[in-house]
């Protein structure tokens, strides 16, 4: 049975990069064992508009040091009808993760392969037990 899309008040409507720095530091090995840090910020624009920025941050703790990159990710969140700006900036720190995750899971795959190293491929998270667990 076919449905309707019934779209969600609040859009996403632009994403962009915002940053990429990133450091070539040492040969590719599969032992090499990394971690990301992740950490969401908003900025209310207007009472219709909010930017929602995600922070990724790839390292290794050990040896061998294979590189480092953060990213920064930013999306502008629009609810033509809003008539309150928290209840916005709310959602936007909500949602940031799970909506701004795959453009940095692009980013990282891509810049890894150009830096000359097997794609690096960001696993898929539990965002709810993420969000619940540690400081986003």
């Amino acid at each position: 049975m076919d449905k309707p899309v019934l779209p969600h008040p609040v859009q996403l409507h632009e994403v962009v990069l915002e940053k990429i720095n990133c450091r070539r530091i040492g040969n590719f090995s599969p032992k090499a064992s990394y971690r990301m840090n992740f950490a969401v910020r908003t900025k209310s624009i207007s009472k219709t508009e909010a930017y929602g920025y995600l922070c990724l941050k790839v390292f290794f703790d050990g040896q061998p040091n294979v590189f480092s990159m953060e990213i920064i990710v930013r999306g502008k969140f629009i609810d033509e009808n809003a008539t309150n700006r928290s209840m916005l900036k709310r959602f936007a720190e909500r949602q940031s993760l799970p909506l701004l995750l795959p453009w940095a899971r692009e980013a990282v795959s891509s810049l890894t392969r150009r830096m000359g190293y097997p794609p690096l491929l960001i696993p898929l998270i539990d965002v709810s037990a993420t969000l619940r667990t540690k400081e986003v």
